[in-house]
């Protein structure tokens, strides 16, 4: 008859599971310190406020250490790799001054886009933050319905004007569109843009004096970049939102916007806030579609659209197009 088996002792259960927790916990740190350079990334794409410093507290000091001690290097290999090392559009930088605007005595004429044929097609590009996700799915897919116009959709979640740390559009345009070329242009900013913007070292806070400027340094020096001949831009507002603070400040933006493109010959602006307003002027989720049957024209957070809301608003958006073409 064997022996009975003694059971573990409590020490030696509480010296095994240490040793687990102690072990996880290195893991841990080491991982963190092999990604720091994402991790301070991250934290500096945040909207500034404590958060975003608390963050960068934690994650600078891992990054130093990371860097003494070369521990990015595997990361770095694999960025490389894959290409990402290359993806940086962080070098484009605004003049100090824009051009002085248009007035009466200096209007060029308005471009005329090129009455587009099935054997040559319009070329046309819609980009913009995540604004533009369904409205430029349902706008691609009605431009390709014509058969006169190939489109193309380059959206990016979370991105806008005010911060070129996270993700610099201008940039990104100046690279991309020497080589695709579009002649119809769509752009739609601002959903994230209504936040803290850092200006050499000084955050100016939404819509006051020095944020309105600077602002509007960057949307004339957008539409500036985007000119080239035969080319016409569709900027495109954004419309009212559920949240009447984050509606008065898009607003606000979208006041912008038209003004500038006012003495732009080359950029129609699109007014977005009333297409998705009651005859009142208020939010309304449940509006006529583009049949003339009520549907939902919003998600559930009361700021991006529904499948119903982006046809509408791609539909009016390729009526101005197809006007402009001649179509």
């Amino acid at each position: 008859m064997s022996e009975p088996t003694e059971p573990p002792s409590e020490r030696g259960t509480s010296v095994a599971a240490g040793n687990v927790l102690i072990v996880g916990l290195v893991g841990l740190v080491l991982a963190a310190l092999m990604n720091a350079d994402s991790l301070v990334e991250q934290a500096e794409r945040k909207p500034f406020g404590w958060s975003r410093t608390a963050s960068l507290a934690v994650w600078h000091p891992m990054q130093d250490v990371s860097n003494v001690l070369r521990l990015g290097f595997p990361r770095d290999v694999v960025d490389e790799a894959t290409g990402r090392a290359d993806d940086d559009t962080d070098d484009f930088e605004f003049p100090t001054e824009t051009a002085e605007p248009v007035t009466t005595s200096t209007v060029p004429p308005d471009p005329e886009l090129r009455t587009p044929t099935a054997a040559e097609p319009l070329r046309v590009w819609v980009g913009g933050d995540s604004m533009s996700q369904v409205f430029g799915q349902s706008l691609v897919a009605m431009a390709d319905d014509t058969d006169l116009m190939s489109a193309d959709l380059d959206y990016r979640i979370s991105t806008g004007l005010t911060r070129p740390d996270y993700f610099n559009w201008p940039a990104h345009i100046s690279e991309e569109f020497p080589e695709s070329d579009p002649e119809a242009v769509v752009i739609m900013f601002g959903a994230n843009d209504a936040q803290g913007m850092e200006v050499e070292g000084e955050v100016f806070q939404t819509l006051d004096e020095n944020w309105t400027a600077e602002y509007r340094r960057r949307v004339a020096g957008t539409m500036d970049l985007l000119e080239d001949e035969g080319r016409i831009v569709y900027w495109v507002g954004q419309p009212i939102m559920r949240d009447a603070d984050f509606s008065s400040r898009m607003a606000g933006v979208n006041e912008i916007y038209r003004s500038e493109a006012e003495s732009r010959p080359w950029v129609r602006y699109i007014d977005a806030y009333e297409m998705f307003a009651d005859d009142s002027g208020a939010y309304e989720a449940f509006l006529p579609d583009v049949a003339g049957d009520v549907q939902d024209m919003r998600q559930g957070d009361g700021i991006h659209l529904s499948r119903p809301g982006g046809d509408l608003l791609a539909r009016a958006v390729l009526d101005q197009i197809e006007a402009d073409a001649k179509l």
